[in-house]
């Protein structure tokens, strides 16, 4: 169904979302480790909590302003951002994200090389808006689980 639903939205190859690794070149070192982060996985990837609305028992995730295509996990990563800026450790914002299947499919280095692009893309977002206060503290919770994630 869901594979289904992604090929109704994407119409021609013009429509497709843009891969991960192209909407975050910018933040990584290496174009190897851009590769980390590639898969077909229709991604949603701006989990800003008014982005989910829940009515009648149902979620419905809405503003799809940056679907995105990737590896699986990508989701889940990036509700470790949001999570932690909510007041979860990075700790238990992973333990949250590790509760979806995908999770367990991405290496160690892999949440590393995620963790430290979102943390460079939020302190670019966050620069462009010093009096957005909910936006300095995604981009605080970013650095915080890049930080967590250092040896």
């Amino acid at each position: 169904m869901g594979s289904a639903r992604f090929r109704a939205c994407r119409g021609s190859a013009r429509g497709l979302p843009k891969h991960i690794e192209q909407r975050l070149a910018e933040y990584i070192d290496d174009p190897d480790d851009a590769d980390l982060l590639r898969g077909e996985t229709l991604l949603h990837t701006d989990w800003h909590p008014d982005n989910v609305l829940i009515s009648n028992n149902a979620a419905r995730v809405v503003d799809w302003a940056w679907p995105t295509r990737g590896a699986a996990w990508i989701d889940a990563a990036c509700w470790v951002v949001w999570l932690t800026s909510a007041g979860h450790s990075p700790a238990d914002a992973e333990q949250w994200a590790a509760k979806t299947p995908a999770w367990s499919t991405a290496p160690r280095r892999t949440l590393d090389v995620f963790a430290t692009a979102q943390e460079r893309l939020w302190a670019g977002i966050a620069a462009d808006a010093p009096d957005v206060v909910w936006i300095q503290d995604v981009a605080a919770a970013a650095a915080r689980w890049t930080a967590y994630r250092r040896p």
